[in-house]
């Protein structure tokens, strides 16, 4: 397996995905398992993830879920453009971050913290003006 994964160029895995993303009939939402059904999450929805272990919560607008997926499987399935890793443990959605310091962010009503690895990535990915001594 680790040979043929060696011997896949960047281009064909970037075809791969495209040609994924091509056949997806619900392209703007992800269904996850909640009571005994797959529900529909639309990634506009989507406030903050928390991977622990095994499982990641979802806030959402309608709700908080937990499915038996890592963090990880959200970070690679969620568009990238629309949400961002900040700590080792959660994922934000960008245009929801009201406010940003060096511990947390504020989505919605929740803080939600900054890991320090990730820090510098968001602060150099948004448009910021005025200077201080934070």
């Amino acid at each position: 397996m680790k040979d043929l994964l060696e011997r896949i160029s960047g281009s064909e895995i970037q075809e791969l995905l495209e040609s994924r993303e091509d056949n997806v009939l619900i392209p703007d939402a992800i269904f996850i398992r909640h009571a005994g059904s797959l529900i529909k999450i639309k990634y506009s929805d989507i406030l903050w993830l928390k991977g622990d272990g095994n499982y990641t919560t979802l806030v959402t607008r309608g709700g908080v879920y937990s499915v038996r997926n890592i963090l990880k499987d959200f970070e690679t399935a969620l568009p990238e453009k629309e949400f961002i890793r900040i700590h080792k443990s959660y994922i934000v959605r960008v245009d929801e971050i009201a406010a940003i310091n060096v511990k947390e962010v504020k989505i919605a009503e929740d803080l939600v913290p900054v890991g320090r690895t990730y820090y510098q990535n968001l602060i150099g990915g948004i448009n910021k003006l005025g200077t201080s001594s934070d």
